[in-house]
C-alpha cells in the first residue's frame, strides 16, 4: 500500500510541476560539479567548455513521456537565446537508436551527451526530465523538476537578473 501511495504522489508531482514557477532558486547556490561526456558522434562535451555563458544542463530519456512533451519547447527557447543561453541535453543511459530517433524527431540542434551507466555525481537527479541553470561563473542557481514550458521571455528575464 505504501508503494502505491508513494507511485501516486510521484506521478502527481510530475503532472502538477507545470503550476509552479519556470525554476525554483536554489539556496544555497554551489558551485556546479564539471563533467565530461561524450556526444553521439563521439566527441567530447564538457560543462566548462560553456564558462562564462549560461546554460540550461536537462536530464532526460527518450522514454520519458513528460520529456518528450518538453523538448520542442526547449528546442525553440535553444533557437531564440541569441546565444545568451546554452543547452546541454543529458539522455539518462545509453545513447541508443531510439534516443537517436527522438532527438532527430524534434529536430534537435542543442549539445546532447550520454550518460550511459547515470553515474553523474552531484546533480541530484530526482525525476526525469530535471533542470538546472548554471550561471556563467559556474554556479547552480536555479532547478526545474519535470516537464516545463520553457518561455522564451521569462528565461530570459531569469538570465538577466
Amino acid at each position: 500500500m505504501l508503494k502505491f501511495i508513494l507511485s501516486t504522489l510521484l506521478i502527481t508531482s510530475c503532472f502538477t510541476a507545470n503550476a509552479d514557477d519556470l525554476m525554483s532558486p536554489l539556496a544555497p547556490v554551489k558551485a556546479a560539479n564539471d563533467f565530461t561526456l561524450e556526444t553521439p558522434e563521439g566527441d567530447s562535451l564538457s560543462l566548462s567548455d560553456f564558462k562564462g555563458k549560461y546554460v540550461l544542463v536537462n536530464f532526460w530519456a527518450h522514454w520519458c513521456s513528460p520529456c518528450i512533451k518538453e523538448f520542442p519547447e526547449m528546442q525553440e527557447l535553444y533557437e531564440s537565446s541569441n546565444n545568451d543561453l546554452e543547452i546541454i541535453g543529458i539522455h539518462a543511459g545509453p545513447y541508443t537508436e531510439q534516443a537517436a530517433e527522438f532527438v532527430k524527431k524534434f529536430g534537435i540542434t542543442f549539445p546532447i551527451v550520454s550518460d550511459p551507466d547515470t553515474s553523474l555525481k552531484g546533480w541530484d537527479v530526482r525525476a526525469l526530465p530535471i533542470s538546472y541553470l548554471v550561471n556563467p561563473d559556474g554556479k547552480i542557481t536555479h532547478r526545474a523538476i519535470g516537464a516545463k514550458s520553457w518561455d522564451v521571455d521569462e528565461m530570459n528575464a531569469l538570465i538577466s537578473n
